[in-house]
């Protein structure tokens, strides 16, 4: 169950990551608006906004236009790296119940021998795999997002693969 690997490949992608700047937003973006003094000046008798002091408000781009949202593959991939920490967690406690046979060699006994911890361990890893992903995603980094989860994915299959193929070979004796 060796998950050192996958440990440091998503955390060298995220450094990565990190280190690229974001896209900076332009000034053109904001609304040009007249000066008070002009606003009042230029206004013509009639004119309601002329002297009640009423002047354009500039409008944030930030805050009415949200970041890039998750697609079908997203959620497919996001989906899938949950299902393998199931079925991680799964195998590792069909595991801890032939002691003879296994013996976990990267998490701590006391860590893995804890089933509520255990278990809030392994669902603590899906939330911040969520979390790098949609910040990766937000950073307009999609397709890092994805590359690193095929890579997690990836690893993770063949993780429990294995972990599924020893119980089997142990159980046939």
């Amino acid at each position: 169950m060796n998950h050192t690997r996958i440990g440091l490949a998503v955390a060298g992608i995220l450094a990565l990551s990190l280190v690229v700047p974001c896209r900076a937003q332009s000034s053109s973006s904001l609304i040009e608006a007249p000066m008070p003094a002009e606003a009042g000046a230029s206004a013509q008798p009639g004119d309601p906004g002329g002297s009640m002091g009423v002047y354009p408000v500039e409008r944030t781009p930030e805050a009415s236009e949200k970041g890039p949202r998750l697609n079908a593959l997203d959620w497919s991939m996001l989906g899938a790296a949950a299902s393998l920490r199931v079925l991680d967690f799964t195998s590792t406690e069909k595991a801890l119940s032939q002691p003879q046979y296994f013996h976990e060699a990267i998490l701590p006994q006391a860590l893995v021998k804890n089933k509520p911890g255990f278990a809030a361990f392994q669902a603590g890893t899906v939330v911040l795999n969520y979390g790098a992903y949609r910040l990766l995603v937000r950073h307009h980094m999609r397709s890092v997002a994805q590359v690193s989860q095929y890579v997690y994915v990836g690893a993770m299959t063949f993780q429990v693969a294995h972990n599924y193929q020893l119980l089997g070979s142990v159980a046939g004796n």
